[in-house]
């Protein structure tokens, strides 16, 4: 006879609080004490003067390129600003489009709309990332670029991505700031596509607190992106500011990362093999143990054995069946969710991209230059992405999780399945 549920009155498999989901944040220690003390005893907080500057971003930016395998990597002071930095480089602004993915954060299309481009939204696949089938109905003559984001730890098919993009002649950025450390084949996520981007924040892979990174192998990108980030002007490869006409100066921002988080990052990086080891290996186990049970389907992955390991996802076959496991689960201990909700899927954001423009006179909507592009936005647009959403749900896989922790994954799942899915 099935074991009791517990919310048919029987024993839950966990009463433990879960550990908590802050992968970078939850491993900092003496080492990223001491780097921080470094710097403040160096009274040099300022990324490119000092009175004894330790270059410690630069370093920083080295040791990720290096990671990466790129020529490049530039740090900032968030993962938006490296977003808006990255897509400033590209050349987005009145008269331009990008095509997203239904999935993301709100930074991604945030950055679009301040330079006056036009968000164009696209289907998702069982990836829960963008769908490389559905790009190409997207692409017009006003498409700058194609926006990946690697959501929920897991990478977006970029080989398919990639191959439609170079056929249009497309750059793709790649957003990797909810899987850093991932790859497929051996290429990181950064790497493949023309620029990419990840979030140092909180509860991210590794941290600094808030932050970001940009990676690149181009150097007119690279260019770019160093004036739009330092206020729109030149700098040398070594940092130094260039008082003369360059092709590559602009209006910028200010959005230098500092040298207290560079020094915490560079202690950060090194933990980052470490940490992904880890979440990886929870989630191999789990996806061995529970794949194969009746009306659960695994999130596809390019690469399994690449992946960043934080999240364990499936989806069931409907969302009435979704919404019964989750109930029933979470009563079991288990802390499941449907992916990220809120802000980070489209239709949460659609009567905010339809009311609200980011000037007085209703830019980018009624920009002149957008006139081609009469984007209207709704919650119902992209059907199969809603769908995916619906009867997806995840479990985090903090890198402290123990053996036992995952057993009662295991166990929970198991007793739930046997009762609402058999």
């Amino acid at each position: 006879m099935p074991e009791s549920l517990a919310i048919d009155g029987g024993t839950p498999v966990r009463t433990a609080t879960w550990p908590a989901m802050f992968p970078g944040g939850t491993e900092y220690g003496e080492e990223e004490k001491r780097a921080a003390i470094e710097v403040i005893e160096a009274q040099s907080p300022f990324r490119y003067y000092g009175t004894n500057l330790l270059k410690k971003v630069d370093q920083l930016e080295a040791a990720y390129a290096r990671y990466v395998g790129t020529r490049f990597a530039l740090a900032t002071h968030s993962g938006s600003t490296a977003l808006s930095v990255a897509i400033a480089a590209l050349g987005v602004g009145p008269g331009t489009e990008v095509i997203l993915p239904a999935f993301m954060w709100i930074a991604d299309v945030n950055a679009v709309i301040h330079l006056r481009g036009i968000p164009v939204l696209a289907e998702i696949d069982e990836t829960l990332n963008l769908d490389p089938a559905d790009i190409e109905k997207r692409i017009t003559k006003r498409t700058k670029a194609i926006v990946a984001v690697h959501m929920a730890g897991s990478v977006a098919d970029m080989p398919a991505i990639k191959a439609v993009a170079d056929k249009h002649g497309i750059p793709v950025l790649e957003d990797c700031s909810q899987a850093a450390g991932a790859s497929i084949d051996g290429h990181v996520v950064g790497s493949m596509g023309a620029i990419g981007t990840v979030s140092l924040q909180y509860n991210k892979n590794f941290t600094t607190g808030e932050g970001g990174m940009i990676t690149t192998s181009d150097d007119v990108l690279f260019r770019r992106a160093i004036c739009f980030h330092d206020g729109g002007f030149e700098r040398d490869m070594q940092g130094v500011s260039i008082p003369r006409d360059s092709p590559f100066e602009t209006w910028g921002m200010g959005a230098r990362m500092d040298e207290l988080r560079g020094a915490v990052g560079l202690v950060q990086l090194g933990k980052l093999p470490d940490i992904v080891r880890r979440m990886r290996g929870h989630q191999l186990r789990l996806r061995e143990a529970l794949g194969k049970l009746p009306g659960i389907h695994l999130r596809r992955l390019v690469d399994p054995n690449e992946d960043s390991g934080a999240y364990f996802t499936w989806l069931h076959d409907t969302t009435d069946a979704a919404e019964r496991f989750t109930t029933a689960l979470k009563a079991e201990g288990i802390p499941v969710s449907p992916p990220h909700g809120g802000i980070h899927q489209y239709r949460h954001m659609s009567n905010l991209l339809k009311n609200v423009p980011v000037t007085t006179e209703g830019c980018p909507w009624t920009c002149p230059f957008n006139k081609e592009s009469p984007m209207e936005y709704n919650a119902s647009m992209l059907p199969r992405s809603n769908s995916l959403l619906d009867r997806a749900r995840l479990i985090s896989l903090p890198p402290s999780l123990t053996e036992q922790d995952e057993d009662d994954i295991i166990r929970a799942f198991r007793k739930v399945a046997r009762v609402v899915l058999g």
